[in-house]
């Protein structure tokens, strides 16, 4: 296929995504927004009979869903062998047509800029150049300094010699100050996520595309930290991220290789069937390939509406003043306590005693219970009783954690006002965690991220400067007089001039002097007496 039409058709076959784009909550109410959107829950488009709760379910009990089985572990579908590189796997999930966009609209930016501010020497960058800033933002992910501009210092213990030698640093500032991901000739009735709409829809499809579903998948919220001004931002006080733009996504829950996600585009003014988090999971779910798939999901997204509708398995915690949920006892008393309920849909809803008190509703879990060993005060360890649908829920729902805890180890936290730079470079990390977890499956042996990233990094940089149309003049700027004056030293001559002029190492000690002569490689002048002093 022709890489100038891919990003097209992904855009194409990806378009309903990013018109769909999810509303919003508050920040740091989901929870109570969660229960207020429950009225919405009766006009669902689906309608199940009247859920009836049975309490002490027997073994006659059948879930409405059964657990896949299997080893749980996916299958790569994309074309590579053992032979490929760290570049050839990234570029299935971060494809070259992609690359070639981004060129075109930074270009577009490059344009504007140079009408406005009449910039002569502003050269249009290609696809190869970028393709070095990206490297370059993998090798500052690991490899920081205080500060950008010192990655091009002259002190060797400060200086990245990678990168000095692939790129200017004003050529890399503008590049990365400009750089764009959609047409910059924006319309007023664009979406919110308008800046990156088209690399997402992108993404979107490779990331599928790249791997066979997994049997056990969690969906949870991502967040990237923010704290400009945005309408997206959201603030979630009992998080570790409490400022930052919010991000949808579906992970496999032992690997954390991201299959789909969606940018939380703010609330919407509309009438919506459901709860919000109702409408995230069935959002996600529809670009599940396979049938044979179990989900997790935390409370907000849990409801027993969500449960009776739902195509796949699922299990997910609760709150205990959900809409149609049994009334439970007030309190358990000791750890291991444990109340049951079964419905006449199929649901099994429990609560069980850890630390505090939990809800879990299923439909795909029989009354069963297992054991999960617990440490006590004085260190000592003992067995609790434990409901199997909550070892299920706890083995399988860290997916997106995982995922964020993956992409969070060499983050690019450069600041910056956009919040769309910020999210595109969470997406570009979780496009190499993508790849490096694809890499792990073809290769079939494990490694750390850091190997992966920093040989990619390097590739990158390698490929752009072999093929970029912008070449490096020189690789270090204009040394100093000082340093000058040290280098070569049996070179450097007297020569007698024409005209009398100030001696310079005189004249730094404020006397004046002047002399005709000079030195043949520094071109200053030096009267006899400091010649041999100033190049020593």
């Amino acid at each position: 296929m022709d890489e100038s039409n891919f990003l097209q058709e992904n855009v194409e076959s990806s378009g309903s995504d990013r018109e769909n784009i999810e509303p919003e909550v508050d920040g740091g109410q989901n929870t109570d927004e969660n229960e207020a959107s429950d009225a919405a829950t009766s006009n669902m488009t689906q309608t199940v009979p009247q859920v009836i709760w049975q309490p002490f379910p027997n073994n006659t009990f059948v879930p409405r869903k059964q657990i896949p089985t299997g080893n749980g572990s996916a299958i790569p579908h994309i074309s590579l062998d053992r032979s490929c590189s760290e570049l050839d796997v990234f570029l299935k999930m971060f494809p070259r047509s992609l690359i070639i966009f981004i060129c075109q609209c930074t270009n577009e930016r490059l344009t504007i800029l140079k009408e406005q501010k009449r910039v002569k020497d502003n050269v249009p960058t290609d696809p190869s150049e970028i393709m070095i800033v990206l490297g370059i933002l993998l090798v500052m992910s690991y490899n920081r300094v205080p500060n950008m501009q010192l990655y091009w210092s002259a002190n060797k213990s400060m200086g990245n010699e990678a990168i000095k030698s692939a790129i200017s640093r004003d050529r890399f500032l503008l590049l990365l100050s400009k750089l764009y991901f959609n047409d910059p000739a924006k319309s007023p009735d664009c979406s919110k996520t308008y800046y990156l709409d088209e690399v997402v829809a992108c993404l979107k499809k490779t990331f599928l595309q790249g791997r066979s579903d997994s049997l056990y998948q969690s969906i949870d919220e991502s967040m990237v930290k923010f704290k400009g001004r945005s309408a997206l931002k959201q603030y979630l006080p009992l998080k570790p991220i409490k400022r930052g733009i919010k991000i949808w996504e579906r992970c496999d829950g032992l690997t954390g290789y991201v299959y789909d996600l969606n940018i939380y585009a703010g609330k919407e003014t509309e009438q919506l069937d459901g709860t919000l988090g109702e409408r995230v999971v069935t959002k996600l779910c529809q670009s599940i390939q396979h049938p044979n798939v179990s989900l997790c999901f935390d409370r907000f997204f849990t409801s027993v509406n969500l449960m009776n509708n739902i195509q796949y398995a699922a299990v997910g915690t609760c709150i205990t003043n959900r809409k149609n949920l049994p009334t439970f006892s007030e309190k358990l008393c000791a750890r291991g306590d444990m109340e049951m309920y079964s419905s006449n849909t199929g649901l099994l809803a429990v609560k069980w005693k850890d630390t505090k008190e939990v809800v879990v509703v299923s439909n795909c879990h029989k009354p069963e219970v297992g054991m999960v060993e617990r440490k006590n005060k004085d260190g000592s360890k003992t067995n609790v009783t434990c409901p199997v649908s909550v070892l299920f829920y706890n083995k399988h729902m860290g997916g997106v954690d995982l995922a964020d805890q993956l992409a969070g180890l060499y983050d690019i936290d450069r600041k910056s006002n956009k919040w769309w730079k910020k999210v595109f470079y969470r997406l570009l990390l979780t496009s190499v965690v993508n790849s490096w977890i694809l890499f792990q499956d073809i290769h079939h042996k494990k490694g750390p991220l850091l190997q992966f990233i920093v040989p990619l990094a390097e590739q990158l940089i390698s490929y752009g400067r072999q093929h970029a149309t912008v070449k490096r003049r020189r690789l270090y700027g204009r040394p100093s007089k000082s340093v000058m004056s040290l280098q070569n030293v049996g070179d450097h001559l007297p020569v007698e001039g024409s005209t009398r002029r100030r001696c310079h190492r005189c004249h730094k000690m404020k006397k004046e002097k002047r002399t005709k002569v000079t030195c043949s490689q520094c071109n200053v002048a030096l009267c006899l007496d400091c010649f041999t002093v100033f190049h020593t």
